[in-house]
């Protein structure tokens, strides 16, 4: 079974993620801020890490940027949902920082779910 962290401020953002993902077959665990989600990405060990832009302690960029930086969290796939930063230099600078995808609120379900399924299928298929 595939672990997701959520990283996401909005409580119904992250029950809504939830919802989503643990009736897919995910593992599924959220944090409410920046600093939270690393060291949650650091001790749980998440397959792929969903990540608010904004957050409010730290932003999502400076969180990609650390996760990215980090030997035991480099390798997990970020996915960047956002509500607020739709601008083309937000995704790039999104992108930049080791986003591995840069998605839009709202998203349905089964394009989320869809999506999250990619970023986890093994490179040989």
């Amino acid at each position: 079974m595939h672990r997701i962290l959520a990283i996401e401020d909005d409580p119904l953002m992250r029950r809504l993620l939830r919802d989503t993902f643990k009736p897919a077959g995910f593992d599924f665990l959220s944090c409410d801020t920046g600093l939270g989600g690393l060291r949650s990405a650091e001790d749980d060990k998440p397959d792929l890490i969903i990540l608010d832009f904004n957050l409010p302690d730290i932003d999502g960029l400076e969180v990609c940027r650390r996760l990215k930086a980090g030997a035991a969290t480099r390798h997990i796939p970020v996915v960047i949902l956002t509500g607020e930063a739709r601008g083309v230099a937000q995704r790039v600078s999104a992108l930049d920082s080791g986003a591995d995808d840069y998605l839009f609120k709202p998203i349905s379900p089964r394009a989320l779910t869809s999506r999250v399924r990619a970023l986890l299928r093994p490179a040989n298929g």
